[in-house]
């Protein structure tokens, strides 16, 4: 390689470097409206499962991916805790391969979260609490989401997504609230809002 080619070499190093960083700015932040305290009585309700069931699995990679019901279970005593420190974990919600006629095209609009281990207070501040996460759908990027640091329901709202048989609803880990005592962090429910 000749001297004249090292800036340009240079240069595109520097570019790949920061794709990351350009690709995470390029998608919108998205806070949430935080609502109601998160009480078994008010567990459950409409959300995008009046149009279909879906399977829930979370892990540090695809070859570590395990069930998670208890995200989506309806059950303010349960909670799905990380296996890892959190950034970086995953959590998948895949769509089923067979859908009826009449689930095809089925909008997905938001998501409404319950962060944290929300049993008691001594164990929502011992774990660590998701702080920010990114939602990607089909492996294209469609927002980060910033949680806030409360044991209350927060409503995330984006432009309805039309899902279809086969689809791969996505959240990866990338920040979290540190706990007293654990640095895993827990999530107790998460509702996919859309179908009507």
């Amino acid at each position: 390689m000749c001297l004249r080619q090292l800036p340009l070499v240079f240069s595109f190093l520097a570019l790949m470097v920061s794709l990351p960083a350009i690709r995470a700015s390029s998608i919108p932040l998205i806070k949430p409206k935080v609502g109601d305290p998160v009480l078994q009585e008010l567990m459950g309700g409409c959300s995008l499962r009046c149009a279909f069931f879906w399977e829930t699995l979370a892990g540090s990679s695809a070859s570590t991916m395990a069930p998670a019901s208890e995200l989506c279970d309806d059950d303010a005593k349960s909670a799905w805790i990380s296996r890892t420190s959190g950034p970086g974990e995953i959590i998948q919600f895949r769509i089923p391969k067979k859908l009826p006629p009449d689930c095809r095209d089925t909008p997905f609009y938001g998501m409404t979260i319950a962060n944290g281990v929300i049993r008691t207070r001594e164990e929502f501040q011992g774990y660590a609490r998701v702080k920010t996460i990114t939602l990607n759908v089909n492996h294209k990027p469609i927002a980060r989401l910033h949680l806030a640091d409360t044991w209350r329901w927060q409503d995330f709202h984006f432009e309805d997504i039309q899902l279809n048989e086969g689809d791969l609803i996505e959240l990866t880990i990338d920040e979290i609230y540190p706990g007293k005592t654990s640095q895993q962090p827990g999530i107790t429910e998460i509702v996919l809002q859309g179908a009507h």
